[in-house]
């Protein structure tokens, strides 16, 4: 294991990335202008006590962070790898608290822990297209997560004028300080116990296309050439 990685798997070092982290996230925070659209979307599920699973994809990750202004508790699902440790850490000092695991690898008690969480008041921030894409393509396991718990799927976008794009899979929007930003909830979906597959992968299209247009909107909201979804998995293809 080369040297870097070895210092980023002890405990002070990752402590210390967080921090900084969160700082920078705080400045760039206090010092954009945020726009927000729809958040009564989530305030009318609040109010009516409806379970609710946050969705953004996961490219948008830093920005989404900053729209969470609601009094349920809002739990990431974050993978127990090194990178996945530091975010936890940044989003910690956020309030945002972590559900260990993922939904291909200890899927099946990340999956209780969601369900437990969710009937105890809480709201779940999961990416659907995490963790490693296609990019801005909705998984079937998040659908899978929202049928078992009787959750709502609130699609959410966030852009700012002012960002640096990263050459990674998922496009990621790191904001820059002093800029315009969008926040922007869609129309939530409730999906069935029971459907068909063919009835399970219109709903699984649907909620992606929402998710990609509410892209479109904060990105030319905020003068950004809006991100494009990867090429769907030969076995999503239709």
């Amino acid at each position: 294991m080369k040297l870097y990685k070895r210092i980023f798997q002890q405990s002070w070092a990752q402590a210390s990335v967080s921090a900084l982290a969160a700082g920078y996230m705080r400045f760039v925070n206090l010092t954009t202008r945020w726009e927000q659209r729809r958040y009564d979307v989530v305030e009318k599920l609040i109010a009516q006590k409806q379970p609710m699973l946050f969705c953004f994809w996961h490219g948008r990750l830093i920005t989404s962070l900053f729209a969470w202004r609601f009094s349920p508790t809002l739990y990431i699902l974050s993978t127990p790898h090194r990178d996945g440790q530091i975010a936890a850490k940044t989003y910690n000092r956020f309030g945002v608290k972590t559900i260990w695991g993922s939904t291909k690898k200890g899927g099946t008690e990340a999956a209780r822990t969601i369900i437990r969480t969710l009937k105890d008041g809480g709201v779940i921030g999961i990416t659907p297209d995490g963790p490693k894409g296609p990019r801005q393509r909705m998984q079937a396991s998040s659908l899978d997560m929202a049928r078992m718990s009787g959750a709502y799927l609130v699609p959410f976008a966030a852009s700012t004028s002012r960002a640096k794009w990263l050459n990674s899979w998922d496009r990621m929007i790191v904001p820059l300080p002093f800029a315009h930003g969008v926040f922007a909830f869609g129309e939530p979906l409730e999906i069935p116990r029971k459907a068909s597959p063919e009835g399970y992968e219109a709903l699984r299209l649907e909620f992606e296309n929402r998710m990609n247009a509410l892209i479109v909107e904060v990105d030319k909201a905020c003068g950004q050439t809006p991100s494009e979804p990867a090429q769907p998995k030969v076995e999503d293809a239709s």
